[in-house]
């Protein structure tokens, strides 16, 4: 719908221009008659008139439509922007004359104290440019080499990207860290269960209330573990599952994910406010991760928040894409967790809690699969606000 709009706009401009064009040669004309009568001066005198006003009124289009072009590619230099930090892999952005423009955290070894690129870089990137094709090169980098994509770009631009070269070896110490973190959260509710399951078989029939304790004890950790195996299948699924995206209510995504939360919180003594319109905020996306993401933050809000925890969502428009900000007053996030660290897998700012630290990772993932971002503001002991920006539905 953008793209038809933008080109009945442009139809539009093109036909004032004409309209502007032929009264302009028709002004002149008159003005090479050199007797007018004086109806004609007055006709010519507000053709002028016209054709002054008309003149303005094209140039002050053309300068809004510019200044609408610019917000919008300020807005989709943001969301790349975003997107590209998620990622492992290290990107540069180049002009023709080889100066970096933009470069994302991993591929700050890459560039001098001066911002300028490495000499090898550089000279991967000029044969890029006099061949016109996309060039592989590794280069020796650090304690590990780097591995170095030169892809030329419209205008003049460069793209360079750069993957460790030992990122086998780095992922693997990932998911060994992983394995071990997994390992220790589920050895303390299996013996918790092992336990109370042994405290079952040995109390006598005339204890029910000590039946009762461990019956509930081994319900809740049996949770705790579903939980925890849900979180690392659904990680899985990000990476392997396609998106399945269809035009989607935000309103009716966050009711359905507080509708999910409202018992648990009633039972707790917390408030869950929700304030958005009622229709017509609408998002291409994948409804179950869009979801799950939401519950995600609803979740960790109630799971950190005191006896009069109160979560408040918001559902705006503001500048050019539809935000959603969960805000609650609860423990806060310690600064040296801000503002991303949080957002990274495996990382839990709190020792106590049941979660597996895949959480927010999750969700950070799931909006930038959406084009999105998501940003934190937090104060210990006063309370977190978590900022979601999802662009507006093309379709």
């Amino acid at each position: 719908m953008p793209g038809k709009r933008l080109t009945l706009y442009r139809l539009i401009y093109a036909l004032g221009l004409i309209l502007w064009g032929a009264l302009t040669v028709y002004l002149l004309s008159l003005a090479d008659q050199f007797s007018l009568t004086l109806i004609s001066i007055r006709f010519a005198s507000t053709l002028v008139i016209v054709w002054l006003m008309s003149g303005v009124g094209l140039l002050l289009v053309a300068v809004l439509n510019l200044a609408r072009s610019r917000r919008l590619a300020r807005h989709r230099l943001r969301q790349f922007q975003a997107m590209a930090s998620a990622l492992n892999e290290g990107l540069i952005w180049v002009n023709s004359r080889g100066k970096v423009l933009w470069h994302s955290d991993p591929a700050a070894d890459l560039l001098d104290a001066r911002g300028e690129l490495d000499p090898q870089a550089a000279d991967l990137l000029d044969r890029a440019g006099e061949t016109g094709r996309t060039l592989l090169q590794t280069i020796p980098i650090g304690e590990a080499g780097r591995s170095l994509q030169a892809i030329p770009l419209e205008r003049g631009t460069y793209a360079l990207i750069c993957r460790p070269v030992q990122a086998s070896a780095s992922q693997n110490t990932f998911y060994e860290n992983f394995i071990r973190r997994i390992v220790h959260d589920m050895r303390n509710p299996l013996a918790a269960i092992i336990g109370h399951a042994s405290n079952l078989s040995q109390s006598s029939a005339d204890d029910p209330e000590s039946w009762r304790r461990s019956a509930r004890t081994i319900e809740d950790e049996a949770q705790r573990l579903t939980r925890l195996v849900d979180s690392m299948l659904f990680d899985a699924r990000l990476a392997y599952v396609p998106l399945q995206l269809q035009p989607l209510d935000l309103a009716d995504l966050l009711e359905e994910a507080v509708y999910a939360q409202d018992e648990r919180a009633l039972r707790e003594g917390k408030t869950l406010q929700v304030e958005a319109p009622s229709s017509g905020r609408v998002v291409r996306g994948d409804r179950d991760l869009l979801v799950r993401a939401f519950e995600n933050l609803i979740d960790n809000s109630l799971k950190y928040s005191g006896a009069n925890g109160r979560l408040q969502i918001r559902l705006e428009d503001v500048n050019g894409v539809y935000r959603i900000q969960f805000m609650d007053n609860g423990e806060g996030i310690p600064p040296e967790y801000l503002p991303d660290r949080i957002f990274e897998p495996l990382v839990r700012a709190r020792s106590h809690g049941s979660g597996s630290g895949l959480g927010l990772s999750i969700v950070r993932k799931i909006i930038a699969m959406h084009g999105g971002m998501i940003t934190v503001q937090s104060r210990v002991g006063v309370g977190t606000t978590m900022t979601i920006d999802l662009p507006k539905s093309e379709g």
